[in-house]
């Protein structure tokens, strides 16, 4: 057998050339029903069938020599029928034409029987090698259905599950009887609304397959994520036969990619933005005061007496008080203004969309308020104050560095001139 023949065509190939060649095994017995025909009932033979290549000129033979596929055309057992079709055509040319001799008929017609029963033994061994080769594509297939980690669902055109594999099983914890019979809605999660399904189909019929991120239920009630593809599959007359679903579960990956954009842009002590996701959140602040003629006040805070807190009870405790400042402060502001902790004991906050400078010193004494109420660390009081430096946008500065630069030195005067209170880059 020709142990590469399903690698080197593909398997709709290999089932096209299956049901050819079977159309034309048909063919040429129809042929040769004819002959025998022709012969019983004294009937006129017909023109191919006198031509000189008469082989040719049948059915089987417009087949036959019409394959121009060189994989096909180099099988030992194709090219073995190629003689054998020609001497059985020349067998019958020479009986049609040889008259009422019965001794030369007996023989050319034992000789045609001959010819024909070998060609239909090539022809069987074409036709076995074909179908062989199909079985070890579908066997293979079957394989990777079974061994595939993705989780692989096939259905009929009207969505009805038609199998599953076990990766499927293992994701959803539906059994393969369980969900055969059943629609793909069964696992719907509530996360997409109708406009979401609507899209995808509208895709899906439109180009013919569907890709993206898509939230299932599983027969537990888990939610989970998955990357889901779907494809439709069309059978010989252009007409949807199966869609083939492949997915595998995110939902680990997309924890992981949540969690990585958090240590990049939050501080993992407190909680709060750090300076990175802070200057981001200050750009769009400026961006919206720019819009709307309106200023931004830019704080920045420093804790006082921090340094002996962490030194008297150690910075297990000290870790503790940043984080009570952190939820302090948080309740100090509106929802349209954020503070993050800029590193150690250090802290920013923008005030955004102000008309009232006011309205900012008032915020500025109540976080002083705030702050310097005692702390209770694990039966331990601790106490602490903030120095505040103010800077203004457009005043003081127009991008975020500056702004935050001259905040500093401002809170960097409030330190140096009593601490515990809050003073403007305007004023010093």
């Amino acid at each position: 057998m020709y142990n590469t023949l399903f690698q080197q065509l593909t398997v709709s190939e290999l089932r096209s050339y299956v049901e050819q060649l079977e159309q034309a095994i048909e063919h040429h017995v129809r042929w040769m029903t004819q002959i025998n025909r022709v012969l019983i009932c004294k009937l006129p033979p017909a023109k191919n069938d006198l031509a000189e290549h008469p082989d040719q000129l049948c059915k089987f033979g417009h087949w036959y020599h019409g394959v121009n596929n060189p994989v096909l055309t180099s099988l030992d057992s194709f090219i073995a029928i190629d003689p054998v079709h020609r001497q059985m055509h020349e067998a019958a040319r020479q009986l049609l034409l040889c008259g009422n001799e019965q001794e030369q008929t007996t023989r050319l017609y034992n000789e045609l029987l001959e010819l024909a029963e070998e060609l239909r033994r090539r022809l069987n061994a074409l036709l076995h090698e074909l179908n062989q080769n199909c079985s070890i594509v579908s066997r293979l297939m079957s394989k990777v259905f079974e061994n595939a980690t993705e989780g692989v669902i096939i259905t009929a055109p009207d969505t009805t599950i038609l199998s599953v594999n076990a990766a499927f099983t293992e994701v959803t914890g539906y059994t393969e009887s369980e969900v055969v019979g059943q629609r793909p809605s069964l696992m719907r999660s509530a996360r997409q609304d109708e406009t979401f399904y609507a899209h995808m189909w509208h895709e899906l019929k439109q180009f013919g397959q569907w890709q993206g991120e898509i939230w299932n239920r599983s027969k537990s009630g888990k939610e989970y994520l998955e990357w889901l593809s779907i494809a439709e599959v069309r059978d010989d007359h252009g007409e949807v036969s199966h869609y083939v679903g492949i997915f595998s579960d995110i939902t680990s990956d997309k924890d992981s990619e949540e969690r990585l954009l958090y240590l990049a842009h939050y501080d993992q002590l407190t909680g709060l933005p750090n300076r990175i996701l802070f200057s981001d959140r200050l750009t769009q602040a400026l961006a919206q005061a720019k819009r709307e003629q309106l200023q931004v006040a830019v704080m920045f805070l420093d804790l006082d007496g921090f340094k002996s807190v962490n030194d008297t009870l150690g910075h297990t405790l000290g870790d503790q008080l940043l984080r009570q400042v952190a939820q302090r402060l948080t309740t100090c502001l509106r929802a349209t203004d954020s503070v993050a902790r800029f590193g150690g004991d250090e802290f920013t906050i923008v005030v955004s969309a102000i008309d009232d400078r006011n309205d900012v010193i008032r915020v500025a004494n109540k976080i002083i308020e705030e702050v310097a109420r005692p702390y209770m660390l694990d039966g331990n009081q601790a106490s602490v104050t903030t120095s505040i430096g103010i800077s203004f946008y457009p005043d003081d500065g127009k991008d975020p560095n500056t702004l935050i630069h001259r905040a500093d030195n401002a809170m960097y005067h409030a330190k140096r001139h009593g601490k515990n209170h809050a003073e403007f880059y305007g004023a010093i």
